[in-house]
């Protein structure tokens, strides 16, 4: 074993496996069961709700392999995308309940770009939108769907459209500032 030099709990068990290469090849959809899927909301322990490509909400049980001690190589929280299986052994949920999946696969940000591009004969709009990492017109987009902006931002943003307006119907743009100083953009 590595000697630990930099001590600490728990540090011995990290020394080997950062040179361990995990070129592991991209696990898609092989069978009508396997679903893709993304998390909307988490709802602790060893639970989550998600979104499949088609629009139906699933509670998402999150197997032992993905948590605890494997649990940093396999982030879990909002926007990530996953493969869940589906329970094929349950009957159509009644009274309101969800159906059950559980997860098989949990994609990064490098396993996202390439399912998107070797899988071209699925849509995936809806997991776009919805990912977290997208923002809207300079403020961030919680769950809801809806923007916080302060004021500033606003008539930032604001400014911002006109000037793209102006400049799209041939007019000169130029930028005001609060100093009442007008600076042409086309001079810089």
């Amino acid at each position: 074993m590595v000697r630990n030099v930099t001590g600490g709990n728990k540090s011995k068990g990290f020394a080997r496996k950062s040179f361990v290469k995990k070129d592991s090849p991209l696990r898609v959809s092989e069978d009508e069961s396997e679903l893709y899927a993304q998390v909307t909301k988490l709802y602790g322990g060893r639970l989550c709700n998600v979104i499949t490509l088609k629009g139906t909400e699933m509670n998402c049980h999150i197997r032992g392999k993905f948590a605890g001690r494997h649990k940093r190589d396999n982030l879990i929280s909002n926007g990530t995308w996953l493969l869940v299986g589906l329970r094929e052994w349950e009957k159509e949920p009644m009274n309101g309940k969800l159906l059950n999946c559980d997860i098989i696969e949990v994609y990064s940000d490098v396993d996202k770009n390439k399912l998107r591009n070797n899988i071209t004969d699925i849509n995936w709009n809806l997991f776009v939108t919805n990912d977290n990492k997208v923002f809207g017109n300079g403020g961030e987009v919680s769950d809801d769907g809806l923007t916080f902006e302060d004021e500033k931002t606003e008539e930032f943003n604001e400014l911002i459209k006109s000037q793209i307006a102006n400049s799209e119907s041939g007019k000169k743009c130029s930028l005001i500032i609060d100093n009442d100083e007008d600076i042409n953009v086309d001079d810089i």
